[in-house]
């Protein structure tokens, strides 16, 4: 086996991210550049207001059902872990620390997503989260390994580490959210929020075979107000929890929306 080294690019782009994080910054490690087209998933986020790279379509699922939780601060995805001190956790540990196989070339360990969330208190804590499609395979018992390099590695610092696999995470609810995420507004008042779902849900029990798009047609007429921007009203109430909707259904303007049970919704 190659002996362990850090190449310069390896250090060029570290440094680069903690240049960033010092001004507030938050700069993926592994970036779009270094992706296949199959691979990647890239897209502008208006409530973080940046580009949000991930290395799939699951961890992007995962990024946008988090997102809109009411204790979510902030997000980080692809946030990398300083190596020196993976490196002597993999020794403490006993393992191989991850490199490229040929060269012996380092890899920085990376965690999929690290999530600042405040409690009821205002104190804001972070959980890492590692994103995988399964568990098994040939490679489990090296995937283990980097999986325990890097809940070690946080757990230095107080913060938990949890294990995603892809069957956790509701796609339905994913899908909901990303078509509709272009229409969010962070400016847009609560009460009238309140308003157009009081008005909405007063149409959906007493017509309950209207589609979505009757049901917001007929909110539109009532609150006097233009069908674009109804929409632009429901969106945002999905996006507040404001809208007892069940969001692990597929949502269709030509079918009538589907209420959750308000114990769930609570």
């Amino acid at each position: 086996m190659k002996k362990l080294y850090v190449s310069e690019a390896t250090n060029r782009k570290v440094r680069e991210f903690n240049e960033a994080k010092k001004r507030g910054i938050h700069i993926p490690y592994v970036k779009s550049t270094f992706m296949s087209a199959g691979t990647r998933s890239i897209f502008f986020c208006p409530v973080q207001k940046r580009v949000i790279t991930f290395m799939g379509q699951g961890e992007k699922h995962l990024y946008i059902s988090k997102l809109f939780d009411s204790n979510v601060v902030e997000i980080k995805e692809q946030y990398p872990l300083d190596y020196v001190l993976t490196q002597e956790i993999a020794d403490t540990l006993g393992v191989i620390h991850p490199r490229k196989y040929l060269t012996g070339e380092l890899t920085v360990v990376t965690t999929d997503l690290l999530i600042t969330y405040r409690d009821e208190n205002g104190s804001e804590y972070r959980v890492a989260y590692a994103f995988k499609y399964s568990i098994g395979g040939r490679n489990q018992t090296r995937t283990n390994q980097k999986l325990e390099i890097a809940e070690t590695y946080w757990k230095r610092f107080g913060v938990r580490s949890e294990q995603i696999l892809r069957d956790d995470v509701s796609k339905d609810k994913a899908h909901n959210l990303i078509n509709y995420i272009d229409k969010y507004d962070k400016n847009i008042c609560i009460n009238e929020i309140n308003e157009f779902v009081t008005t909405l849900l007063d149409d959906v029990i007493k017509h309950p075979s209207h589609t979505l798009r009757e049901s917001l047609s007929a909110t539109s007429a009532s609150l006097h107000i233009e069908p674009s921007y109804s929409m632009t009203l429901f969106a945002n109430a999905i996006f507040k929890n404001a809208l007892p909707i069940d969001l692990m259904q597929e949502i269709k303007l030509h079918k009538p929306i589907k209420l959750a049970l308000i114990s769930k919704w609570g």
